[in-house]
This record gives structure tokens, sequence and C-alpha cells, in this order.
């Protein structure tokens, strides 16, 4: 059991690395945590992969200081799950899929993103000036993201 929960915390560290890195995971395939992985973990797991997300939040938090990147997320990212617990991020997100059942294939950072960090936002917290190299980078690697789920 407890090499089974380091091994999730692993991968939600891995996978909130991708979050705060995307030129990073665009050059090295990252694991990408789904509904269907979220639906059948346990709810430890669950807690293990946002406790290794929050990690990664605060070593990039730390490794930036206080003039983080212009396009940098990682603000954003705290400041919108500071109001939650991670009980209570584990209960938004189970509630999302129990909602959205279609939608098991949507990763959970996403989930994490646009349902519970970004809406708790001040828009000052979010990214200005996004270059045109990232967005590049990140609809490249949306669309391997396609190809990589139509090929399952």
């Amino acid at each position: 059991m407890k090499s089974k929960i380091l091994g999730l915390l692993v991968c939600g560290l891995l996978l909130a690395a991708a979050m705060a890195v995307p030129a990073l995971a665009e050059d090295r395939p990252m694991p990408v945590v789904t509904g269907e992985h979220w639906m059948k973990s346990t709810p430890q797991e669950r807690k293990a992969f946002l406790v290794g997300a929050a990690t990664i939040i605060e070593l990039d938090q730390e490794v930036q200081g206080k003039h983080p990147a212009k396009n940098s997320t990682i603000e954003a990212w705290a400041e919108g799950l500071s109001p939650y617990t991670f009980d209570q991020m584990v209960d938004t997100i189970d509630k999302w899929y129990a909602a959205h059942p279609d939608k098991l294939k949507r990763p959970v950072v996403s989930v994490m993103w646009y349902e519970m960090a970004k809406p708790n936002c001040p828009a000052s917290s979010l990214p200005t000036e996004v270059s045109e190299d990232v967005k590049a980078k990140a609809a490249k690697a949306k669309a391997g993201h396609t190809k990589t789920k139509a090929g399952n």
C-alpha cells in the first residue's frame, strides 16, 4: 500500500511539474492522470496525487521567488487552490467527474485548473502575456494528446 501511495505521489509530482513547466512537458512526454484513473483510485491515492501537485506548486514558488516569469501560472495555481483543503479538493473533483461521466478522459489537472483554481483567481494573478512560442508548444502538445487519445 505504501509503495502504491508513493508511486501515485511521484506521478502527482511529475504531473504537477508538467503544469508548471509546459515546455518541459512538451519535450518530455508525461503520464496524464484522467478521470478514469481518478475514479478508480482510493481516497488516499487521490489525496496523495493532490499533495504531490501542491508540493510542486510550492517548489516552483520557491524557485521563482518574488518575481515569477510573466507567463507563469504558479501564483494563480497557489491562490486559486488556497481556499481548499485536500479533502475539499478530492470532494470537488469527485463531484465534477460524477456530474460529467461522459468526460472521464479529461485530465485531472484540467478539472483542477478550470473548475477550481482559475475561478478563484483575480485577473492580476493570471499571466498577462503568453509568448507565441508558448502558444505554439501548447498547440503542439494538445494535438499530440488528441492523437494519443484517439489511439486508445
